[in-house]
């Protein structure tokens, strides 16, 4: 294992060795007494890699025990999501289960470290799971993380800029100020292109290559080619580059706009960009150019 890899590993098990175990630990629990929170961290399984893992619990069995909670019912899946499905489609009736009482504060830490701990993590994956561990660290809504990352970067407070360090230094994923500038910028990625990422089609060099591409259209088309002709970062950057800039609506109309243009009109017609002009001009002007 990496250096990084035995940080991720040594920061999950710190915080489990801290957590109550029930009597149920490391058990075989029934299958159908487990259910999935709907917002686990990891949304798309690659389905050879799943056969693949399917094919040796047949022949080997569950190596590594799932992570569960007790909760009303049954038991909740905090970690082990690959494992389980594998599980399921090996015909197995148990697992075998590490069973902890966790408290909802701390199942989405607990489900996102685990999650950066596997050697396929994709980048989108990677940087919501950090997010998710920020939040909880600072106690702030995950939406509000990455803001308070840049507000860092330009007014550093001394005590949570400490706070970030010391998370980002258990996750062994580099600076939080490096990620805030390279990384968390994936966020913003259109749609289409955080969808292949999730599913692995898509990796994030290639990515973000395909993100700077701002007409939607040539976009997709770019995209479709690199996905099907194996296109990488160059042919894409170069293909930006040659690709003309698309028109803005104001560039268009004002080559419409034209005295010549609107003299071959009739005179009703004239009469209606007259009007439109008059508004738009209203619309338009600022305080300064009325005086």
């Amino acid at each position: 294992m990496t250096k990084k890899g035995r940080a991720r590993a040594d920061a999950f098990s710190s915080l489990l060795g801290g957590l109550p175990v029930t009597p149920d630990a490391a058990q075989g629990i029934a299958l159908d007494q487990i259910r999935v929170r709907p917002d686990q961290p990891r949304r798309y399984f690659d389905d050879g890699a799943l056969d693949s893992l399917t094919e040796s619990v047949r022949q080997q069995g569950i190596l590594q025990p799932v992570l569960l909670r007790p909760v009303t019912g049954g038991y909740e899946l905090i970690a082990g999501e690959r494992r389980l499905r594998a599980a399921r489609q090996a015909g197995l009736s148990e697992i075998p289960a590490t069973v902890r009482e966790v408290s909802d504060e701390d199942v989405p830490l607990l489900a996102a470290l685990e999650n950066l701990q596997r050697q396929d993590l994709n980048p989108l994956d990677e940087v919501e799971a950090i997010l998710a561990l920020t939040a909880q660290e600072l106690q702030v809504p995950v939406p509000e993380v990455v803001p308070l990352l840049h507000a860092q970067r330009r007014a550093p407070d001394p005590d949570t800029v400490a706070r970030l360090d010391a998370v980002f230094a258990r996750l062994g994923r580099g600076s939080w100020a490096s990620f805030a500038a390279n990384r968390a910028g994936v966020l913003r990625f259109p749609p289409d292109l955080l969808t292949l990422m999730r599913s692995g089609q898509l990796e994030y060099t290639r990515a973000a290559a395909l993100a700077r591409i701002k007409d939607d259209a040539l976009r997709r088309e770019w995209t479709e080619r690199a996905l099907n002709e194996g296109l990488g970062v160059r042919e894409i950057a170069a293909a930006r580059r040659a690709a003309p800039s698309p028109d803005s609506r104001t560039q268009r109309v004002r080559r419409l706009i034209d005295d010549r243009r609107i003299a071959a009109l009739g005179r009703r017609e004239q009469g209606r960009v007259q009007k439109l002009l008059d508004e738009l001009e209203s619309l338009l002007a600022t305080p300064q150019d009325s005086d």
